[in-house]
């Protein structure tokens, strides 16, 4: 269905035929673009022209600088785009967050409005949008092969365990301290508060996995993870279990190793091990596991004069165990709301 340009004032019709050629100048396909604001099949290629001949700014519409007035509809539309769509550094900013300042540039640049920065956190606001912290993600991610790895890899996945009558765990390892930096608390204004603790560092290293069936295991050791500690701690997890084991868990050497394989191979199908995409940590349940542990642990509750960090580590994770609605509710997270069922 076409745009109904009628329906926009004169100076949001101008907007729009400079955003849109903007966005192919940047690199979209002119066909992706024409679907956004769902113009005519030919009318992206006339605005084309016209820029190309005379200038984008032959498409703009008139600066309106040195006055304040609300966005109209399509405009704060386009701001969403933008945060949606990006982060500033597409944008020429040195800075990967959004802050309301750059939004306000942004818009003085492209919509040349001036709005201060409570109009614009308003505007941020009646657009759904709120102040978040960001999960990380590499540029090395290859979301074709998440793709493929959700769409197909891992249904199969599914099936065989279905047929086999096998229990899925997801697995990972973290590495916990005792100096963790803490988590926030009140005091005076300009007086940053003391908290005391123990000035012993001590660090330790666990694995986890859990299942959506509210299945949880888990294992606390000090030595360096290689092919052997895994191996033990395969053991343990399949334990005296009378139905397979299927594990999956991300791409670590150890995981691959050729001694961990033939460990796999000589248990006759009890254990079966599968392999995330690389760069895909939010994938993996078990990564929101640990988050949560840290959230609970030292950096909440510092440990105390003589306090050891191995056994409040036992402690924690054995509290966790007990707690089946709380291992099922990991699975609810957006990002890993593929694996509930």
């Amino acid at each position: 269905m076409k745009n109904d340009a009628r329906q926009l004032s004169t100076s949001e019709q101008a907007l729009m035929r400079r955003l849109a050629v903007q966005r192919v100048l940047d690199g979209e396909k002119p066909s992706a673009v024409t679907q956004s604001y769902r113009l005519g099949e030919k009318t992206i290629f006339k605005w084309l022209k016209i820029a190309k001949e005379q200038g984008i700014d032959a498409l703009a519409p008139k600066p309106r600088l040195g006055r304040t007035r609300a966005l109209t509809e399509f405009e704060s539309a386009e701001v969403k785009r933008w945060i949606l769509s990006g982060d500033p550094r597409q944008y020429g900013f040195d800075f990967g967050l959004w802050t309301r300042q750059i939004v306000s540039d942004l818009i003085v640049k492209h919509l040349g409005i001036r709005l201060g920065l409570t109009a614009v956190g308003e505007l941020l606001h009646r657009e759904g949008l709120t102040p978040q912290k960001p999960m990380r993600r590499a540029y090395e991610r290859d979301d074709a092969a998440i793709k493929i790895w959700l769409d197909e890899i891992y249904p199969d996945i599914k099936k065989s365990a279905k047929k086999q009558g096998a229990e899925v765990f997801w697995l990972d390892e973290a590495s916990i301290r005792s100096d963790d930096p803490l988590m926030r608390t009140w005091g005076l204004k300009g007086q940053t508060p003391t908290v005391k603790t123990s000035g012993q560092r001590q660090g330790i290293n666990a694995i986890s996995a859990l299942s959506n069936r509210g299945g949880f295991w888990y294992q606390v050791y000090t030595e360096r993870f290689n092919a052997d500690v895994f191996i033990e701690c395969l053991t343990d997890l399949i334990g005296n279990r009378p139905k397979p084991v299927f594990i999956i868990t991300d791409g670590h050497p150890v995981h691959k190793s050729k001694k961990v394989r033939e460990f796999i191979a000589g248990l006759n199908g009890r254990l079966s091990l599968f392999i995330l995409p690389p760069y895909a940590p939010d994938l993996n349940p078990d990564e929101l596991v640990w988050n949560y542990l840290r959230q609970i642990g030292t950096a909440r509750k510092p440990l105390i004069k003589g306090e050891s960090l191995l056994e409040r580590t036992f402690i924690d994770l054995e509290l966790l165990a007990q707690d089946k609605p709380l291992i099922k509710s990991f699975f609810k997270n957006q990002s890993v709301s593929f694996a509930a069922d």
